[in-house]
């Protein structure tokens, strides 16, 4: 036996434990590590923090996403539910697929996290719509099932697709104002995009990028920041499905929003190159090699 085969057994045999004797036709399938890896950190609602965003905050980002993505994925066949946890204090959020249903599970303690603002909180409900639409490369599901896209493409999904969308609806050029945006960020965006509704955007996606990539650090315990200037050198020879490191990531978050495919261009689940960036192609926007392999 294999040792994925193995996992795979385990993990069956863990949930029949949990689930006793009870019997259901619908096979229910988590990402199990959520946006970030599992931690300690639970914020619990009504405790006093600096940053972070209300619960109102929260649900109008909740609202946008089921208005976006709700007839996408009612047009597939399927239904989406996004589950609004409010009042639990776990700092993380998770995608999940249970027979034709997409899932997203929502933490209120993420939203309250001292680093999270509304782009922040958008890019994380993006990431977790990735794993269900953001393409290749995709992960096994535990009966063998290939639903769910990787981490890395999830990031890139979130910033290449879905932000775009959601940051269409917003008065961009007031809120970016009122930003503090990396002096790289800006000059990458403003060098890549000639029509100044686009540079906006992608001013704000950057700007939820360096919100998760903070998020990251303080979870981990980090003493170097990520940066958009010091873009992570390394070159995988596989593609990492798990969660790269913190600066891979935020390099991810910045190439997806400097990528200028339409929004409507639809990425593969098996075609990686399909709706997206991809080198020798093109100069800047594609997947970074700090978790993507090409082959």
């Amino acid at each position: 036996m294999t040792n994925s085969t193995l996992r795979r057994a385990l993990a069956v045999v863990a949930m029949i434990a949990t689930v006793g004797f009870t019997y259901s036709s619908v096979q229910t399938e988590k990402v199990c590590e959520g946006f970030v890896p599992e931690n300690n950190q639970y914020i619990p609602a009504g405790l006093f923090t600096t940053g972070g965003i209300s619960e109102v905050q929260f649900n109008q980002v909740m609202d946008r996403m089921e208005q976006i993505y709700k007839p996408i994925v009612e047009a597939d066949g399927k239904t989406l539910r996004i589950n609004r946890l409010w009042t639990n204090g776990t700092v993380n959020a998770s995608a999940q697929l249970s027979g034709s249903t997409r899932i997203l599970n929502m933490y209120g303690g993420l939203a309250r996290h001292k680093t999270i603002g509304i782009e922040g909180m958008a890019l994380v409900a993006c990431h977790e719509m990735g794993h269900h639409l953001g393409g290749a490369p995709k992960v096994d599901g535990w009966y063998g099932n290939a639903w769910a896209s990787n981490e890395g493409a999830s990031d890139y999904f979130a910033a290449l697709k879905c932000l775009r969308v959601f940051f269409s609806q917003d008065d961009n050029a007031t809120i970016v104002a009122g930003l503090t945006i990396d002096p790289t960020a800006k000059a990458g965006c403003e060098a890549q995009y000639s029509d100044i509704n686009d540079q906006l955007i992608c001013l704000r996606i950057s700007e939820a990028g360096q919100q998760v990539a903070n998020l990251f650090a303080d979870l981990s315990k980090e003493s170097t920041p990520a940066k958009y200037s010091t873009p992570d050198p390394r070159q995988v020879r596989e593609t990492d499905d798990s969660h790269p490191a913190t600066q891979c990531r935020l390099d991810t978050y910045f190439q997806g929003a400097l990528c200028p495919v339409r929004v409507s261009d639809a990425l593969s689940d098996t075609d990686y190159k399909q709706g997206s960036c991809y080198s020798p192609r093109d100069a800047v926007g594609f997947r970074p090699r700090c978790w993507f392999a090409p082959n």
